[in-house]
């Protein structure tokens, strides 16, 4: 098994990108005929998507796929507390403009208790039931009180977080 590739994840992987395929097609479309350059096809002349745009598309949606593999990966191998407490010690470090990481930790995870909720009922109702529960004011959806166990920063912390602020810092 390499870097995680289990029934489980290609699952997962395949049903984000069935739910983005439509921000992949945008995100094509947007680039290939908003950047000038040569055109694709000259016998449409100005109708036609630049060469450029296109392969600048084509490498936007190859890094949203990447992204949308990776985060398959994690939300496969991680319990959504494990993830909420990589975030909150992520969040500890980086937040300089006075936002409290246990306050977005927490907003975060009450999202994602939401949305598992609205996941886990709709596969119960049609879609024209759920249009006539859009109408309805909301119930509140049960919580559970979530404490994260805090534990020390190891050396592998170090490196991947720092591995990932020069590749955010360089990437274009």
């Amino acid at each position: 098994m390499t870097l995680g590739a289990n029934r489980q994840v290609i699952n997962l992987f395949l049903r984000y990108l069935r739910r983005s395929r439509w921000l992949l097609l945008v995100l094509l479309l947007v680039h290939a005929y908003s950047l000038p350059g040569v055109p694709l096809m000259p016998q449409f002349a100005m109708y036609s998507p630049s060469i450029v745009g296109v392969q600048s598309g084509l490498l936007q949606m190859w890094r949203l796929v990447l992204v949308l593999a990776l985060l398959a990966i994690l939300m496969a191998r991680l319990s959504r507390e494990s993830l909420l407490l990589g975030l909150y010690s992520i969040m500890r470090y980086v937040c300089f403009w006075g936002c409290s990481a246990k306050r977005i930790a927490t907003r975060i995870g009450l999202t994602l208790t939401y949305a598992d909720a609205l996941m886990n009922e709709s596969h119960k109702i049609s879609f024209q039931q759920r249009l006539r529960q859009l109408s309805q004011p909301t119930q509140a959806v049960p919580t559970s009180d979530m404490t994260l166990e805090q534990r020390p920063f190891i050396w592998l912390d170090y490196v991947s977080f720092c591995s990932m602020m020069v590749l955010f810092w360089w990437m274009p």
